[in-house]
């Protein structure tokens, strides 16, 4: 009986291991990114799109991931980081911003084998061979202006982006409307466009001007040049001074951060959050599993995970966190509808 046990046992084991190996696995894919020239660490986009994307890709699915930092802001450098990309075997390449826009035209039409995926890029068009992420900024601008409008209440609000494209007045349009349902009415023109995206001093300067005329707490955007704006900011809030701030698409509060005896504060209330890393991740699962589509423009909303206000928001208090959550779940269900208004 014995023998004819282990026979048995032995067998069965051997049909598992046939049938283990008979398992396909997912194929290793090879993603990799091409950075605005900032680091992967820089507590802003890029950090989004290597932590929150490419490196959970690598622990769920094993895929080979890989970044190219170019040395500055230059779409020439950009198509070198591409090419470098691709002649070492990246067969998806993510392109981390609007600053991408012409890049990812370029790139698409000279790798047409290659995966590309945008991020926020303003084409008209997707490539045949792209997938382009775009973000519902009306629905993120809504919870950040109704958050920071509950937790500092009838203070000046503005804000310095820098340009007024179609994005950046949806998201101003939702900020607005969420400090309005919190009863706040700010004035429009305190919130300045400078008319070029990657202007750091300029962002500083129009921060300085508006702080200086009084404005308490400012918008800024996600640009080089809302990165100044984040900047002067910074130094001022350290030094003192009672300024407050509203990010938008990354998560602010680190990157505006000081330190105080050893104590890490920051003057961000909150930010209009749009996870450029979960929709490239998302994404990137939908083509390992087939389910996405090429050619197309994917949309982001509060229902998909990667809009909102960030994890963490160590300015809000418990109350205006709460409010916020169940704001939250009123856009989902669609019992709030945030027009996203443009003038474009």
């Amino acid at each position: 009986m014995m023998k004819k046990w282990t026979a048995g046992l032995l067998c069965l084991l051997t049909a598992l291991a046939l049938m283990t190996g008979c398992v396909k696995k997912p194929p290793k894919q090879k993603i990799a990114m091409v950075t605005d020239s900032m680091a992967v660490s820089d507590n802003h986009l890029n950090q989004s799109v290597w932590r929150g994307g490419l490196l959970k890709l690598e622990e769920d699915y094993n895929a080979d991931v890989n970044f190219y930092r170019p040395q500055n802001y230059d779409e020439e450098e950009y198509m070198t980081g591409v090419k470098t990309l691709v002649e070492a075997g990246y067969n998806v390449i993510v392109l981390g911003g609007r600053v991408f826009t012409d890049t990812l035209l370029r790139a698409c039409e000279t790798w047409p084998g290659v995966t590309f995926i945008g991020v926020d890029s303003e084409v008209e068009t997707v490539p045949s061979n792209a997938v382009v992420a775009v973000f519902d900024k009306a629905e993120a601008g809504f919870l950040a202006g109704a958050a920071a409008a509950m937790e500092l209440g009838d203070v000046r609000f503005g804000g310095v982006a820098g340009q007024n494209a179609a994005p950046d007045e949806e998201l101003l349009s939702g900020f607005l409307q969420g400090a309005a349902y919190a009863g706040v009415t700010p004035d429009r023109a305190d919130f300045v466009a400078v008319g070029d995206p990657l202007n750091f001093p300029l962002g500083q300067q129009a921060t300085a001007r508006l702080v200086e005329s009084g404005v308490q707490c400012l918008l800024v955007s996600s640009d080089p040049t809302g990165l100044g704006a984040a900047a002067e900011l910074r130094v001022r809030a350290s030094m003192g001074a009672d300024v407050r701030m509203v990010g938008c698409e990354a998560d602010y509060w680190n990157t505006a951060s000081y330190y105080v005896d050893d104590e890490q504060r920051s003057p961000v209330v909150t930010s209009a959050w749009c996870s450029y890393g979960e929709a490239v991740r998302q994404i990137v699962v939908d083509l390992i599993e087939g389910d996405e589509p090429l050619g197309r423009f994917r949309l982001f909303d509060v229902n998909s995970g990667a809009v909102g206000l960030p994890e963490e928001n160590p300015n809000l208090s418990p109350e205006t966190l709460e409010k916020c959550e169940a704001l939250l779940e009123q856009l989902k269900s669609g019992e709030i509808v945030v027009a996203a208004e443009t003038n474009k």
